[in-house]
């Protein structure tokens, strides 16, 4: 009787995971016209992580959207998506954030950024939880993430490397490239 109801309450966690996934989808779909440079799909290549063992290979696609701020190079940005976790989980993402042109160098900007948002960590919110006192919501836990990006002005393209703080030596550095559509 208590392995059925474990396996009915992990059925309910996927089936809420999976919900989360189309609705965050669905939104970044939603985002109304806009002009190509302001809209983008980013595809996260993969992770290395610094000071832990974990899985580096973590694809993702994120649907974003980014809108100049009132100050000249400020942007922010929200993006949606899903991702293959460290803890090979496939995993909703939100992010939003902001970025400032830092130089311009050549034909690209350089930018750097911070982000926040949620991703979903099954095996290790609860982890976290209980050692540091990190919210978990369901498996979703709060994220901060700091990046430096290549944005070709020339063509629809941008170079990202994001870092991701973790405790004690632990943390994530991430490489994904973003196309405006």
């Amino acid at each position: 009787m208590l392995k059925r109801h474990s396996d009915a309450a992990r059925d309910l966690t996927a089936w809420k995971r999976h919900l989360l996934s189309t609705l965050v989808f669905a939104i970044g779909l939603g985002l109304g016209p806009v002009k190509a440079q302001d809209r983008y799909l980013a595809v996260i290549l993969g992770s290395a992580h610094i000071g832990v063992d974990l899985n580096d290979f973590n694809p993702g696609l994120l649907l974003g959207h980014r809108w100049q701020a009132p100050r000249d190079g400020v942007e922010y940005h929200l993006e949606a998506g899903i991702f293959y976790n460290s803890y090979e989980e496939v995993a909703p993402l939100v992010m939003g954030g902001v970025s400032f042109r830092l130089a311009e160098l050549g034909s690209f900007d350089l930018r750097g950024g911070v982000s926040a948002g949620t991703g979903y960590y099954g095996t290790l919110a609860p982890i976290l939880e209980r050692d540091y006192g990190i919210p978990n919501i369901e498996g979703f836990i709060p994220l901060v993430a700091a990046s430096i990006a290549l944005r070709d002005t020339q063509r629809p393209v941008e170079y990202r490397l994001t870092a991701l703080p973790g405790d004690a030596g632990v943390g994530v550095v991430n490489l994904s490239v973003a196309f405006d559509f």
